[in-house]
């Protein structure tokens, strides 16, 4: 007998389900023989145990194995015994009496109860109640709090600075703003806030209530005053400011006057020998031409520096007149960007449009007879079967130009009380551009037939009418309308609508 090698999980769990979600005493036969837990898409070995297809996976991804459940078993037998991934068939009878089984959820505080099919496609890993842990710190929460431990509690989370918009740690928030060139700072001296800390130095230079040192320090003067308050300070200091000016020249005219001249403060009628004159009057003068020179050479550093400063002006001027420019160039593409992307959008929403509407035309009646046809009738009636397309619409169509719109909703697998043992058909009235022109309710005569392109069984032929036997008619391919066709397997149908 040939073996099917399971198909790979594409579930991530690497283990069985807890046992702890059933609500029924747990049996051995459900039992993974690797995990011990309930199986999860069990798998059968030529031994006979059953495994979860990843349990199975895992112990034999290094290559064949003993089964150890033979072994404590004592039927251990080769080469029956061994494990082989390739040698295991899924054991769909036991999955589906495991996923009939009641189960509750194991979290506490949740309430759930179902059965184990529902519990592993719609309730496992989304348990508010359930404990997972923090992708950041590890720690466990619930997974109903995991946004809020996310964005307000855990240690390791990641923030972006609302003022510079740099990423960083939350443990770091502390340093960062301690640095952070965007972060807003007040002045104490004139209250204002909100001052970026990179613009913060300007602002102490140009606030008016920051106190700066008085132009005069230089000879003395060791007041701190405001700017607003500089030049009534000079004002009201003028006197004071003048004699640390004479005591300044003073002390110069005392450190540049040599010997043979008067003393003023060395008291009256003291005076220096006549000849050590003519040596005083020479030391004077070449301090004099040293003190020159240099006042030349400061004159001409600074001539210099005054070229670089009005050339660097004038080369800012026009970088910030060719910036402005720039900018009014970027402004001007944006907006046409912006202008095209409007267009676009437009222009895709019209033809949007355009496509519905010819789909409408190509399909669309306006004589109160409609034709659907539904090809691939056996792979849609399995896609309705397995729940992956339970309904089909077909096109719209009018009972006349002006008259009542009109569609047709078909369940290949039935609906209501009819699901898994008929085929059900709607029939649908539609909002249409007319409908303040017509009469309501709608009380126009339906006829509905299906067209079978080839034969079914006569025995289906036969419930169809029985379920329908006023508003259906049953054709085969020649047309007949005979309630009994010859045996075989349909392929497609066509559905004829017919309003009166």
């Amino acid at each position: 007998m040939a073996r099917v090698s399971p198909a790979p999980d594409p579930d991530p769990a690497p283990v069985g389900m807890p046992q702890q979600i059933l609500a029924v005493p747990m049996q051995s036969k459900y039992q993974c023989q690797q995990c011990h837990e309930l199986l999860r898409r069990p798998v059968q070995a030529l031994c006979g145990h059953r495994f979860c297809v990843r349990c199975l996976a895992q112990l034999t991804s290094s290559g064949p194995k003993p089964c150890e459940a033979c072994r404590i078993e004592e039927i251990f037998e080769e080469p029956l015994s061994i494990l082989n991934s390739s040698d295991a068939f899924p054991d769909n009878a036991a999955r589906r009496e495991i996923e009939s089984l009641p189960a509750n959820c194991p979290n506490e505080g949740c309430s759930w109860k179902g059965l184990v099919k529902e519990y592993e496609a719609q309730h496992e890993g989304k348990c508010m109640f359930d404990r997972v842990p923090c992708k950041a710190c590890r720690l466990l929460i619930l997974r109903s709090e995991q946004e809020k431990h996310s964005e307000r509690e855990c240690e390791e989370r990641t923030l972006n600075c609302k003022y510079c918009k740099a990423s960083f740690n939350f443990k770091d928030i502390k340093a960062h703003d301690e640095v952070c060139q965007k972060f807003p700072m007040q002045c104490k001296d004139c209250g204002k806030k909100k001052i970026p800390r990179e613009k913060f130095p300007e602002h102490s230079k140009s606030c008016v209530k920051s106190k700066v040192a008085c132009p005069f320090t230089a000879v003395g003067c060791r007041a701190l005053v405001e700017h607003e308050k500089q030049a009534e300070h000079e004002q009201a200091s003028a006197q004071e400011h003048l004699r640390l000016l004479l005591d300044c020249l003073c002390q110069l005219r005392r450190q540049g006057d040599g010997p043979g001249e008067w003393q003023e403060d060395s008291g009256p009628g003291l005076y220096c020998a006549p000849e050590e004159r003519p040596t005083a009057t020479a030391a004077s003068a070449k301090l004099t031409a040293t003190l020159e020179q240099k006042t030349t050479a400061l004159e001409n550093i600074v001539c210099v520096l005054n070229r670089e400063v009005e050339r660097s002006s004038l080369t800012l001027e026009a970088f910030a007149r060719q910036h402005r420019l720039d900018q009014e160039k970027i402004e001007n593409l944006t907006n046409k960007v912006r202008q095209l992307e409007r267009s676009l959008t437009l222009r895709d929403m019209q033809l949007s449009e355009t496509e519905q509407k010819l789909r409408e035309l190509e399909y669309c009646t306006h004589d109160g007879v409609f034709v659907w046809k539904i090809t691939e009738f056996s792979r849609r009636r399995q896609e309705a079967l397995a729940g992956r397309a339970p309904a089909m619409f077909s096109p719209a169509f009018f009972s006349s130009k002006y008259g009542y719109k009109m569609c047709l909703r078909l369940y290949l697998n039935g609906d209501g009380t009819g699901r898994g043992t008929h085929l059900s058909l709607f029939f649908v009235v539609m909002k249409g551009r007319f409908d303040a022109l017509l009469k309501w309710p709608f009380s126009q005569k339906i006829v509905i037939g299906v067209l079978l392109h080839e034969a079914i069984p006569p025995t289906a032929n036969r419930k169809f009418v029985q379920r329908f036997p006023k508003c259906w008619h049953l054709w085969d391919a020649a047309g007949r309308t005979s309630g009994t066709a010859g045996e075989g397997v349909d392929k497609s149908c066509t559905l004829v609508f017919k309003s009166h």
